[in-house]
């Protein structure tokens, strides 16, 4: 019975992400921004496996659409990197979500996301090679992006 039942909100739960992800290219189209029907498919596929790998279930709103609403005015987030570029924050999310609990909010979380993305002129790879440890003291401890820095430097 419990299999049936979501086998129903399956589906359903990718309506409404595709209806929110629909909502959120109207407001990222302000910074160059959107998301192709594709890219929106594509997309909600990630987070229903990336969810299943890590054993976690989305209530309500998608961290999706916060992750794009909380990068979509980086000056180094581009149209022609946007799909790729969401993909792997996604994954990172989820990654990290599955790593620190409740030590970090969501929206804790993608800012200090963001805060390393930016501090390293949108290198993705900076987000994904980062500790938790790095995420959660710069979030709580309000570091500058100049100590994000210094921190990559002195770890070389």
């Amino acid at each position: 019975m419990a299999n049936e039942l979501e086998i129903g909100l399956i589906p359903a739960q990718e309506k409404r992400l595709l209806g929110e992800l629909d909502e959120c290219n109207a407001r990222s189209a302000r910074f160059g921004l959107t998301l192709s029907k594709r890219a929106m498919a594509e997309l909600a596929e990630k987070r229903k496996q990336t969810l299943l790998d890590h054993g976690r279930v989305e209530l309500g709103e998608s961290a999706i659409t916060a992750i794009i609403d909380g990068f979509c005015d980086s000056p180094f987030l581009l149209q022609e990197e946007y799909e790729t570029t969401l993909l792997e924050l996604v994954d990172a999310f989820y990654n990290f979500k599955n790593a620190c609990g409740e030590q970090l909010t969501d929206g804790e979380l993608i800012a200090a996301m963001r805060e390393r993305y930016d501090a390293f002129d949108g290198a993705v790879d900076a987000v994904l090679g980062t500790t938790l440890e790095a995420l959660c003291r710069a979030r709580r401890l309000g570091q500058e992006d100049e100590e994000w820095q210094e921190e990559e430097l002195d770890d070389e």
